[in-house]
């Protein structure tokens, strides 16, 4: 079953461009590798593993952002039509 937004729009037809889809594939290990980071940094006592932890974090950020924006627009595009 698909999943529609509120305005009639389906989600799955979205989710299946190939940008997001990128994003995704990106976005997910390196929100991983930043979570593994700050616990592991933090349990070990490593001070270095905190800049990993900012770097990989700020990208994720950066990249879920873009990845909401994309989406948001996608949907708004599929709504006009």
């Amino acid at each position: 079953m698909r999943s529609l937004m509120s305005d009639g729009v389906d989600v799955g037809k979205i989710s299946t461009d190939p940008w997001l889809r990128l994003m995704m594939k990106i976005g997910i290990p390196l929100a991983v590798i930043s979570i593994i980071a700050l616990w592991s940094g933090q349990l070990m006592g490593i001070p270095g593993l905190f800049v990993l932890f900012v770097v990989t974090g700020g990208l994720t950020l950066a990249i879920g952002l873009a990845y909401n924006i994309r989406f948001v627009l996608l949907a708004y595009r599929k709504a006009r039509e």
